[in-house]
C-alpha cells in the first residue's frame, strides 16, 4: 500500500491561499521603472552674427539671467555709428550757426559803440558850450534876453539834430540786436528735434542689438559651447547647450498590459529605486504612440525582453535625483487586476 504524501495535503489550501491574497491585494497604482533627466535646452540666435564674448565654460554653474554669450552684427554697427555721427553733425551745425549770430550780434555792438562815440563826444561838447553861454548870459544882467530866443540858438539846433542822428543810429541796430537775440534763442530747437529723433532710433537699434545676447533662462549648468570669440555662426546654430541643475523629468516605460492604467495628468509617486526615502509627485504630461521595447535597465527582469509604452513625467526642480538617476513610478488613481497579473507583469 502506497504511503499518501502530505506535501499534497498542504499544496491545495497554499494554492487556494495564494489566490486569496492575490485577488485581494490589488495594490494601487500601475507599478513601472523610468530615470530621471535633466531638461537640455539648446540656445541659439535667430540670425547670423559674429560671436563677440562667450562668458561662460562647459560644466559651468550659473544663475537664472545671467549673461552667457554676447554677438553682433555688423549692420548694427555701422548703423548704430551713422547715427553717432548725425547726432555730432547737429551738434556741430547748432554751435556754427550760434556762433554765426553771436558775431554778428558782437560787430553790430562795436558798430553802434563805434558810431556813437564820436557822435556822444560832439554832444558832450556842445552841452558844455551851451551851458557855458548860459552863464555868461544869467551874469549880464542888463540885458534881457527872451526865453524863446535862449531855446533857438545854434548850438541848441545842432545839438538837437546830433540827439536825432543819435537816435536814427541806435533805433535800427537795436532793433536789428533784438532780432538777433531772438534767432539766438531759437538756435538749435529744430535740430534738438532731430536730435531726439535720432537718439530714439539708436535706441531702438539698441534693442535689437540686445536681442543678440544670450541669457540663462533658469538656475542650471552648462553643457557644451559650440562656438568661440571671433566666430561668424548661422541663424538656428546650437551656440550654447543649457541643462537646468536638477532633473525635471522622468522618462519611464509601463509594460504594454497596463497601458490603460496610466493616462495624461494623471499623478504618479516617483521614488528613488535605490534611496526609498526619497520621493515626489510628478504628473503625466506625455505619452508614447507607439509600443517599444522597454530598456534592460528598467525591466523587472533584465534578460527577459518586455513592451511597453514609453511615459513622461514632469517633477519639480527642486527634487532630490541625480541625472538619470534610476526611480520608480507608481500610479495613486489606478489598480492593477490582482496580485498574480502584478507579479507577471
Amino acid at each position: 500500500m502506497k504511503r499518501f504524501n502530505i506535501f499534497y495535503i498542504l499544496l491545495i489550501p497554499a494554492i487556494y491561499l495564494l489566490y486569496v491574497v492575490g485577488s485581494n491585494s490589488q495594490a494601487e497604482g500601475a507599478f513601472f521603472y523610468g530615470f530621471a533627466e535633466n531638461k537640455e535646452t539648446e540656445l541659439n540666435l535667430d540670425v547670423d552674427c559674429m560671436i563677440s564674448k562667450v562668458h561662460v565654460s562647459p560644466g559651468e554653474e550659473v544663475r537664472n539671467g545671467q549673461l552667457l554669450l554676447e554677438a553682433n552684427q555688423a549692420k548694427f554697427e555701422l548703423k548704430i555709428s551713422d547715427l553717432e555721427f548725425d547726432i555730432k553733425a547737429q551738434e556741430i551745425s547748432t554751435l556754427q550757426e550760434r556762433a554765426k549770430l553771436q558775431n554778428q550780434i558782437a560787430q553790430l555792438q562795436i558798430k553802434k559803440q563805434t558810431q556813437l562815440a564820436e557822435l556822444d563826444m560832439d554832444i558832450r561838447s556842445l552841452r558844455s558850450k551851451i551851458e557855458l553861454n548860459e552863464k555868461l548870459f544869467d551874469q549880464i544882467s542888463s540885458i534881457d534876453i527872451p526865453e524863446e530866443s535862449k531855446q533857438n540858438t545854434p548850438a541848441k539846433i545842432e545839438l538837437n539834430q546830433l540827439e536825432s542822428n543819435r537816435l536814427a543810429i541806435v533805433q535800427p541796430i537795436d532793433k536789428q540786436l533784438d532780432l538777433l537775440q531772438q534767432q539766438l534763442q531759437k538756435v538749435g530747437s529744430p535740430q534738438q528735434l532731430n536730435t531726439q529723433r535720432i537718439n530714439k532710433e539708436k535706441e531702438l537699434v539698441g534693442i535689437e542689438k540686445e536681442k543678440l545676447k544670450v541669457f540663462a533662462p533658469t538656475d542650471g549648468l552648462i553643457g557644451n559651447v559650440h562656438c568661440i570669440d571671433g566666430e561668424n555662426v548661422s541663424s538656428f546654430n546650437t551656440l550654447i547647450s543649457f541643462y537646468e541643475r536638477n532633473p525635471t523629468l522622468v522618462k519611464g516605460f509601463v509594460h504594454e498590459k497596463l497601458i490603460l492604467q496610466v493616462k495624461l495628468d494623471d499623478e504618479l509617486k516617483v521614488t528613488s529605486s535605490q534611496h526609498p526615502d526619497h520621493e515626489v509627485t510628478g504628473k503625466v504630461v506625455g505619452l508614447g504612440t507607439r509600443i517599444v521595447e522597454i530598456p534592460e535597465r528598467l525591466r523587472k527582469i533584465a534578460d527577459f525582453k518586455t513592451y511597453g509604452r514609453e511615459v513622461l513625467i514632469r517633477i519639480p526642480s527642486d527634487n532630490p535625483f541625480l541625472q538619470k538617476e534610476k526611480v520608480t513610478l507608481n500610479s495613486t488613481t489606478r489598480k492593477e487586476s490582482n496580485f498574480i497579473s502584478s507579479f507577471l507583469n
